[in-house]
């Protein structure tokens, strides 16, 4: 037992044993931390920190928070009927006693396709308190069977009468049907967003991708291309294909002799991988004079759907 301790004391002995170079690098060491530690502690006093003043920063912060008008709940409600919240108005939310900012929110939601199964979830709008909502529970009642409804294309909500019994689903699709027959036809390259969302289940961010894509592709040849942009479901189109039309007339057509690399590759249906092989062979065989010419470069299910946007000028010799 002693012959082990001595030998873990002689193998801890050799651990800690340092030839010169290697104490005079510890002390070195020592003296740059010192060192370091003396320069952080001083430059403080040497270099003081810069005073800003931010006066007139907090003036106009405060004017800016004294602006915003203050959400305040009413302290009693004094509305004493009952509204469904998937068809509240602006002026029956605030005689409600809903702040005038979360009734705007509420009815903005609503015509964006918005929908409560539950009266609670009016909670996940944008300034519902608990507190408020507590003091309103008592004036919602979800209808049965109730229906969303597009506020923008204007169609028809329930009055006071309808919404305190139950209502018919048949008759809520029935009267939803004819509204929608008065509608009138939409030509696609010339609608704008306004026009879009009139239709059912077109909101302002499905309407802007569809004017987007339009510009980009020049126009729509047919309908079916709407089912092309992200966001619109077999559904969606189903409903809204009824309500449109296209006239091919209004297609923006490309000249694939003339367009740039760049022009070429941000049409849809060509892209930059098929624009640099155009350019490539536009440039070692010359200009292109027949549909034809690309088929060695498009699929024929792709050609085909390019063809409508195709102009193949050649210029004179």
């Amino acid at each position: 037992m002693r012959n082990l301790a001595i030998m873990i004391f002689k193998q801890l002995r050799e651990i800690f044993v340092f030839t010169r170079k290697e104490r005079n690098g510890i002390l070195l060491l020592l003296f740059i931390l010192f060192l370091t530690l003396c320069v952080d502690i001083a430059l403080p006093f040497i270099l003081p920190e810069k005073e800003y003043d931010v006066s007139s920063w907090k003036e106009e912060a405060q004017k800016y928070y004294t602006a915003i008008p203050p959400v305040a709940v009413a302290e009693k409600i004094t509305f004493k009927g009952v509204i469904d919240p998937n068809f509240a108005g602006l002026t029956e939310l605030t005689e409600m006693g809903i702040p005038s900012g979360l009734a705007s929110n509420w009815v903005k939601y609503l015509q964006k396709g918005g929908h409560f199964k539950k009266k609670e979830e009016v909670m996940k709008l944008y300034g519902m308190t608990d507190n408020l909502y507590k003091k309103v529970q008592g004036n919602l009642q979800i209808t049965e069977h109730t229906v969303p409804v597009n506020r923008k294309a204007g169609m028809a909500r329930p009055n006071a009468a309808e919404i305190s019994g139950p209502i018919r689903k048949d008759t809520l699709w029935k009267n939803r049907d004819n509204e929608l027959k008065n509608i009138p036809s939409i030509e696609v390259n010339r609608a704008d967003s306004v026009q879009l969302e009139a239709l059912p289940g077109i909101g302002p961010v499905l309407a802007s991708r569809i004017i987007k894509f339009r510009r980009l592709l020049g126009g729509f040849y047919e309908i079916g291309q709407l089912k092309e942009i992200y966001g619109m479901s077999e559904e969606l189109w189903t409903k809204s294909s009824t309500r449109l039309h296209a006239d091919p007339s209004e297609i923006k057509k490309i000249d694939v002799n003339f367009l740039s690399l760049s022009e070429l590759g941000r049409h849809p249906y060509i892209g930059f991988r098929q624009a640099r092989k155009i350019v490539k062979r536009r440039d070692n065989s010359g200009k292109f004079t027949q549909i034809a010419d690309l088929a060695l470069l498009f699929s024929a299910d792709s050609l085909q759907h390019l063809v409508p946007y195709l102009s193949m000028r050649v210029p004179e010799q």
